[in-house]
């Protein structure tokens, strides 16, 4: 019955093994937790009738470590004396241990059955027993005991059963190197010999009339009692061995009287005894066999449903770069053609028609991408960028996006970015924006009236009190609607302490925090705990207003947990909600300081806003283009400010809800402003959300003001002073990316190969733009041919789903006929004259396809392809691939710098 129970016990052990291997470390997200192995093991435990307890420790190189303590939230611990006894349950204050010390690997416990959950964090390398125990369970693939050792406060003998887990199925004949690399972490359970046995024993010795004594016989001369009393009179014993599944551990049971030998007749039932015991055996062996037999079958059906899964997910990838590639190619032929529209005679109506179709067009791409990025994530195979950029100009972008929205709304839209934040970070700009302009995309969808506020500032300034929130309070916001308080929306961060600092940031990385805040509808409190579910929407009643998919904040969460950040929010129906999420960036190269606009180099202005949280952000905005700046509350300070004349205004920038406030008492401005200084009235602005009324636009008119629509930015402000002062450069910067690339492209012959016709002309009309000599070809078989050394192409783009040879096949042939020039021309074989004086060929070839699945991009590299260019073309991927291979002419650079 022991050894039944026992193997009962080990078997079910190694299925949850199994279980930890298939549904812990198999899944991304992790389908088990401490919560759900806790729950699993409590409602399991008569699986397991010897055991007090199991625990699952993870494997961790030193190297992991520190990255490891970060996301566990607790360091590592070193067992101690005390922490070696792991049913011990008086004893549950890990931050009382000490840190494990520096080791090659570690073995924290991660996941503890309720008995043992003061396990959680403690080391097992670091205890002898544990960690010989650990050591020789993942070189033989079996699971191993310790020898006996007394657990304290019961002073009970125990010992402990480990399995290793592994990482991938491993053959039979596996060395015990390769079963040392895969492994993943150990399983142990926690055996109370002494208490259990007792009970079982009991069943057939309740008399006292016969002893059974349980020995560990590994050490033959010194065996370790682990059951039963030395106190006997009569020598004559049965010894019955036993076999609890470790090969290097010997185990046996002892039979004999406590009293001297009973009269012959007794010696009778003594020996039908020994054979009922034999015959118990003989039933426990069959019995452990047909168990282990079942566990076998289970297994295989696991492995089974394991292989279908990773099946399922291969068809689903599959199936994504299928659909990618047929919705992306006809839509790479409607965009191109419009954008060539564009560039024909139109009038504005038919402009506006394009330009209409265009952007259904690009919706229908960026939900197409958004479902692209779901199914990368839920694969683990999406990545980050690391290149240089400029915070700044990408929350400027973000704005032009929305810009023409919210001033249909009349809502305020407006970004403060604190001075403290680097001018250069080096991250991934585009999944930047990306969080971005889903969090302010929600916010414009949802927002009818007040006010969307962006802030940018560092981690540690959310403790001090930042110039924006030291204006602030419930009604005084930009706009004068309340807002939830948006420290409840970072409340829960985990990696921000008491002082703001995140201490696993190395000195050379800073973490932002980004707040966007709105007065929209707000989410229902019902609707809150599953705001981050992928394809789930608020309510049906707000998805009937405003479509969407669904997963834009889910996306936006797993960026964020990609950048080392964390994303929270807080939200009150009928008042408004705000997003709050911090990512971590290396600081960048701190560029020389270049005067951007050297026009406004010495100019002073005079922002008049009654608001101080708006005032601040105009007065941000100003700033930046190197205008010196004073805040005034209203018309009459400006006057008397100006009057005094400490300083000479170049502008005064007043705020529309202070214009319109009392139309005399600007008009009245108007006049005495005009007595001080009359230049000075032909710069005054008015910063305006909306001007719809024809009645406000003709008083504005009237009095030959200028009007700048908000929200604010750089660029577009710049333009508006620039155009009513008289000053700066009116040249149209936005043909600067159409110029580089034709720096590029200009005079270079370019071989475009796709078999669709449509895209075809795409793409020859989008680089004939640029000045490139492009020729075309519908097939592999023609691009072999036109591209066999030497030839006059500079560059090939490639498509690669095509008939008979796909892309990938033609490029390998085309680098297979370049090596073999290459290796005539080393050889003395070919002339380097006859090869165009060239003596390594090699044309870039770059990937021209719809498909963006990570996979389609390594099957790129590994043909030969120098890059990869996604359809629809977009001119900065574009100019990003070609300046790898070419430079611009003198002629482009010297009309570039200028």
């Amino acid at each position: 019955m022991l050894q039944d129970q026992f193997n009962a016990s080990m078997t079910h052990v190694q299925a949850i093994s199994i279980l930890i291997s298939t549904f812990h470390h198999g899944k991304n997200p992790l389908a088990i937790d401490q919560r759900t192995f806790a729950k699993y093991t409590e409602k399991t435990a008569f699986e397991r009738p010897l055991m007090s307890g199991v625990a699952y420790a993870i494997r961790v190189l030193h190297l992991e470590r520190e990255k490891f303590e970060r996301q566990q939230g607790w360091s590592i611990r070193k067992m101690n004396t005390v922490q070696q006894n792991p049913v011990h349950k008086d004893i549950h204050m890990p931050e009382k241990f000490e840190p494990s010390p520096v080791q090659e690997e570690y073995a924290p416990v991660i996941l503890a059955q309720d008995t043992v959950a003061h396990m959680v964090s403690l080391d097992l390398l670091s205890g002898k027993e544990d960690c010989d125990n650990a050591i020789r369970a993942r070189e033989s693939g079996k699971g191993v005991l310790t020898t006996p050792f007394r657990l304290l406060k019961t002073n009970r003998l125990g010992v402990i059963l480990t399995f290793a887990v592994y990482k991938r199925d491993l053959p039979a004949d596996a060395t015990p190197k390769d079963r040392v690399e895969a492994t993943d972490g150990y399983l142990e359970g926690i055996f109370d010999i002494e208490s259990l046995a007792e009970n079982l024993f009991q069943q057939f010795a309740g008399k006292k009339t016969i002893l059974v004594n349980l020995y560990d016989t590994t050490n033959r001369s010194q065996p370790i009692s682990m059951y039963g009393s030395e106190v006997y009179v009569d020598k004559l014993e049965h010894v019955i061995a036993l076999n609890f599944g470790d090969p290097l551990r010997n185990h046996e049971m002892r039979c004999r009287f406590k009293h001297k030998a009973p009269l012959s007749w007794l010696a009778i039932t003594t020996t039908g005894s020994t054979l009922v015991i034999t015959l118990l055996l003989g039933y426990i062996v069959f019995a452990t066999m047909n168990h282990m037999a079942k566990v076998q079958e289970e297994y295989n059906r696991m492995v089974e449903l394991k292989k279908k899964a990773e099946a399922a997910d291969v068809a689903k990838s599959q199936f994504l770069s299928t659909v990618s590639h047929e919705i992306r190619t006809p839509m790479h032929g409607v965009l191109g053609i419009l954008d060539i529209l564009l560039d024909t005679d139109l009038d504005v109506t038919q402009q506006d028609h394009v330009r209409t179709a265009q952007a259904s067009g690009k919706t229908l791409v960026s939900l197409l991408n958004e479902v692209l990025d779901q199914a990368k994530i839920e694969s683990g195979k999406l990545d980050l960028e690391s290149v240089p950029f400029d915070l700044r100009a990408i929350m400027d972008d973000v704005l032009s996006l929305f810009s023409g929205k919210s001033q249909e709304n009349g809502v305020e839209l407006a970004v403060y970015i604190s001075h403290r934040v680097p001018d250069m970070l080096i991250g991934d700009p585009g999944r930047f924006r990306q969080i971005i302009t889903n969090l302010m995309g929600n916010s414009i969808k949802f927002t009818e009236k007040g006010h969307i506020f962006v802030t940018v500032h560092l981690v540690e300034e959310v403790m001090e009190t930042t110039d924006i929130e030291r204006e602030a309070s419930s009604r005084n916001t930009l706009s004068g609607f309340p807002v939830p308080d948006k420290r409840r929306s970072w409340a829960g961060f985990k990696n921000i302490g008491q002082d703001g600092r995140n201490c696993s940031l190395s000195p050379d990385r800073i973490s932002v925090i980004v707040s966007v805040e709105d007065t929209g509808e707000g989410i229902p409190q019902e609707a809150q705990p599953r705001i981050f579910t992928p394809f789930v929407q608020v309510g049906s009643s707000i998805s009937r207003k405003q479509a969407g998919t669904g997963i834009g904040l889910s996306i936006s969460k797993c960026l964020v947990t990609l950048m080392d950040g964390e994303l929270g929010f807080v939200s009150i129906p009928k008042v408004g909600s705000t997003f709050t999420f911090t990512a971590s960036f290396t600081i960048g190269c701190s560029k020389q300081s270049k005067i951007i606009y050297p026009e406004f180099q010495c100019m002073r202005a005079l922002v008049v806003d009654s608001r101080q949280v708006r005032a601040i952000v105009s007065k941000y905005h100003v700033q930046r283009l190197g205008i010196q700046v004073e805040v005034v509350p209203s018309l009459d300070h400006a006057l008397s400010t100006i009057s005094i004349g400490n300083a000479i205004f170049s502008m005064v920038l007043v705020e529309q809800v202070v214009w319109d406030a009392d139309s005399a008492v600007s008009s009245l401005f108007v006049n005495k402003l005009r007595k001080l200084d009359q230049q000075l009235s032909s710069k005054l602005f008015i910063l305006a959300n909306s001007v719809n009324h024809s009645k406000k636009r003709d008083m504005l008119e009237l009095h030959g003001l200028s009007i700048i629509m908000k929200p604010l930015r750089s660029s577009m402000l710049a333009a508006s002073l620039q155009r009513a002062i008289g000053v700066g450069n009116k040249g149209n910067l936005r043909k600067l990316s159409s110029l580089s690339l034709s720096g590029l492209l200009a005079g270079r012959k370019i071989l475009v190969v796709d078999d669709n016709y449509v895209n075809l002309k795409v793409a020859a009309g989008a680089l004939k733009r640029y000045g490139a000599d492009v020729v075309l070809a519908e097939s592999g078989e023609k691009a072999i041919s036109f591209l066999e050394p030497p030839h006059t192409f500079d560059a090939c783009f490639m498509d690669i789903q095509m008939p008979a040879i796909d892309g990938f096949e033609a490029t390998r042939r085309i680098r297979e006929m370049e090596d073999n020039i290459n290796d005539r021309i080393q050889n003395g074989d070919a002339s380097i004259e006859a090869c165009r004086n060239i003596s390594n060929w090699h044309v870039p070839i770059l990937a021209m396809t719809a498909d963006v699945i990570q996979a389609t991009q390594d099957e790129c590299i590994r043909c030969g392809m120098d890059g990869y260019i996604s359809k629809p073309f977009e001119g900065e991927h574009l100019y990003r691939e070609l300046s790898r291979f070419f430079t611009s002419s003198p002629l482009m650079k010297c009309i570039e710098n200028f």
